[in-house]
């Protein structure tokens, strides 16, 4: 991810930061497409504590370079 970020910067400075926010989003869509947890659909959460971690780590990989 850091990588992806690096080069989309290196390529297109003027488009890196809405790219980043697009990965972003779709990270953020793509946790909270189903329910974790709960029976038969009752119950749960949106976004798992392993969600949470990982959707972390997207958003530190992708912070603008300094």
């Amino acid at each position: 991810m850091q990588q992806a970020g690096a080069v989309v910067e290196a390529k297109a400075p003027g488009d890196a930061a809405a790219f980043k926010g697009w990965l972003r989003q779709i990270s953020q869509h793509v946790a909270e497409a189903s329910k974790e947890g709960g029976f038969l659909g009752i119950g749960g959460v949106r976004v798992s504590e392993a969600e949470k971690a990982t959707l972390a780590e997207i958003s530190s990989a992708l912070k603008p370079a300094a």
